[in-house]
């Protein structure tokens, strides 16, 4: 039996995008009293602690890709940084974003395809809370890593229990040795402190 909250568990055994875009549009206004309140999710805090030890918030543009509900959004706010836009699937999730009113721009998109952006117009990029389960693919690094300036740096959670079962250390590896990207980092850190679970905390710079 697991200890995980019925709609957590529904979110990682949803078999399709389109299921897991129903399920967080019905979240989406508990979201944040659940993760933040209640479970302990330590995974926004951990990436943006890791990226302001390489950017300074002044004049850097980011992209919180996957945003959600703006978790990750009001730590960006709140350590000073100005110029920040979010992109969701899920349209509930991006209501709630919208009413914070601290994103520059917020977009509907699908992280599994190509974005629907310009190359190299972000300094940096987050990435939390979406590398997980049934959710974004380890392609979608490549597509993240597009998006971002060279020199810009793309700050990742990745579930470990799908970092082990994806092929995601290999893709980073190999974009690493294409000169793609640089690894700076990769650390565990915890992730929902009520579930013991941890994540892969993986920092990138764009070349």
């Amino acid at each position: 039996m697991s200890d995980r909250p019925d709609i957590h568990e529904r979110v990682l055994s949803a078999s399709s995008t389109g299921e897991l875009m129903a399920i967080y549009d019905e979240w989406a206004l508990a979201y944040e009293e659940d993760v933040a309140k209640t479970w302990g999710y330590h995974g926004p805090a951990a990436a943006i602690e890791q990226l302001i030890n390489y950017v300074q918030p002044a004049g850097t543009s980011v992209l919180d890709a996957g945003c959600g509900t703006g978790l990750v959004g009001a730590l960006l706010k709140n350590r000073g940084f100005a110029d920040i836009h979010g992109i969701d699937y899920s349209a509930g999730m991006l209501a709630e974003a919208t009413k914070k009113s601290i994103y520059s721009s917020l977009e509907q998109a699908d992280m599994n395809r190509p974005l629907p952006l310009n190359s190299d117009i972000y300094d940096a990029v987050t990435c939390v809370g979406t590398f997980t389960g049934s959710h974004v693919k380890p392609e979608a690094f490549r597509e993240l890593a597009r998006v971002t300036k060279p020199g810009g740096i793309l700050s990742c959670t990745v579930r470990t229990d799908y970092w082990e079962a994806s092929n995601c250390r290999n893709l980073l590896i190999e974009m690493d040795v294409a000169g793609e990207v640089v690894i700076e980092e990769i650390r565990k850190e915890p992730y929902i402190l009520s579930e013991n679970s941890t994540c892969h905390l993986v920092l990138l710079r764009v070349c």
